[in-house]
């Protein structure tokens, strides 16, 4: 725009002016990425590094750091109908200190749901017995079901139903404790907000590539967010899982660290 004869910055600022700065950027400098209300702010996505996995599995398990012994770690898990649409998705997070750090990604839309729970086991194993949350909208809970009495893993988490307080996160103790955590609108809109902010102030270190991606094409639309037409969102939802865990009390003592 600027090599057109009486376009010079006055001009940019009056264009934005009578439209907006996202309107500006798709129209006169070709700039797409977090252009179309993302979640996340476009110059932050600009500036998100990703790295190599130090290791890329076939299965969809791409890690990149190892476990370190006595590391504390949670694993996040959002489940597909394995039919190659949507990806069965988990993230491995060191918690043990801050900045959080996602230290190894699954990504994969092949595998049967049944499955998954042995793949996830092993992950899970590796990174010394992580806590692990599963999202049980839908098939979800029969993962989580299995890994908790078939498999016998032992760091299963679970949400009990505190009234109009919604859903909170535990280790089971209770009446109404069941596995997973149903994901409903609140606790999707305090995991966006809660991710967004840990993102923007380099609270979370994401390092994975297709995350990355997924997150330039999670957009508002119609009071919350999603995926743009065409896109994933698979991975963007775990850490949407947790960003609504870090704000639980649970998590604070589990991990003796106030996210805020």
């Amino acid at each position: 725009w600027d090599q057109v004869p009486g376009r010079d910055a006055e001009w940019k600022k009056q264009t934005i002016a009578n439209t907006s700065e996202e309107q500006f950027k798709v129209e006169f400098e070709c700039d797409f990425v977090g252009s179309s209300n993302t979640l996340i702010s476009t110059s932050k996505l600009k500036n998100l590094p990703f790295l190599e996995p130090i290791k890329d599995f076939k299965d969809g398990i791409k890690v990149y750091e190892d476990p370190i012994e006595g590391h504390l770690y949670v694993m996040c898990v959002d489940v597909s109908r394995g039919q190659g649409i949507d990806y069965h998705a988990a993230v491995v997070i060191d918690i043990t200190n801050a900045p959080y750090k996602v230290v190894a990604t699954f990504r994969n839309n092949e595998i049967p749901p049944m499955v998954l729970p042995n793949l996830l086991d092993r992950v899970g194993r590796k990174y010394n017995e992580a806590y692990c949350l599963v999202e049980v909208n839908d098939i979800g809970g029969q993962v989580a079901d299995i890994m908790h009495s078939e498999i016998e893993y032992e760091n299963m988490l679970y949400t009990s139903v505190r009234g109009h307080r919604g859903q909170e996160l535990g280790a089971g103790f209770g009446v109404n404790a069941r596995l997973g955590v149903k994901t409903s609108a609140s606790i999707k809109r305090l995991g966006c907000s809660t991710m967004k902010a840990m993102i923007e102030e380099d609270k979370l270190i994401i390092q994975d590539y297709n995350t990355i991606e997924e997150l330039s094409t999670f957009v508002a639309k119609r009071g919350t967010y999603a995926a743009d037409s065409g896109h994933h969102d698979d991975m963007v939802m775990t850490l949407v899982l947790f960003g609504w865990m870090t704000s639980q009390p649970y998590f604070k003592e589990i991990s003796d660290i106030n996210i805020r």
